[in-house]
């Protein structure tokens, strides 16, 4: 299953991702997936509100996210998939979805978060859950925005311990 894009962003749906990466890829569909909006009749209208008309947009909770990635039926050439952390993606996996590769987009400053990068701050936790997920063979790349560097998730770590 090819993903057009699973990213993860701390701020779900914004300007970035609406702007910069669907309209750079010609998206026609952005998936959040995030528990808690999930369950917040006002976030999920929020977020949803973000999304332009010619692209359609839906929030899913993690359970429904996981099923929906399984079933192969479904096409995700053209959709974006964003959810807020490397947690998220650790209980997909674990879930049985498979997720070849993560576009990491921005984790940003929180008491106990190191700088890795302008747009990528990570405690212990977060780093933890991202090593369980490349153990399952999900390769991650840092990249904020379209015309960015990719720097692959693997080589920034090591480089930083």
């Amino acid at each position: 299953m090819d993903i057009q894009l699973f990213r993860i962003d701390d701020r779900l749906i914004h300007g970035q991702v609406v702007i910069g990466w669907a309209s750079c890829l010609n998206t026609k569909k952005i998936i959040l997936c995030d528990d808690s909006v999930y369950g917040n009749e006002w976030e999920k209208e929020l977020y949803l509100s973000c999304v332009p008309e010619n692209i359609c947009s839906s929030i899913l909770n993690v359970k429904d996210m996981s099923n929906y990635l399984k079933d192969e039926s479904n096409d995700f050439r053209s959709t974006i998939i964003v959810v807020n952390s490397p947690k998220v993606v650790e209980k997909l996996i674990n879930l049985g979805a498979q997720i070849k590769k993560v576009n990491i987009g921005g984790i940003h400053f929180n008491d106990g978060r190191e700088k890795y990068l302008s747009y990528l701050y990570l405690n212990d936790d977060d780093i933890e859950s991202f090593k369980r997920s490349m153990k399952c063979g999900t390769r991650f790349e840092c990249q904020d925005i379209p015309s960015g560097k990719k720097i692959p998730f693997e080589e920034l770590i090591s480089k930083k311990n």
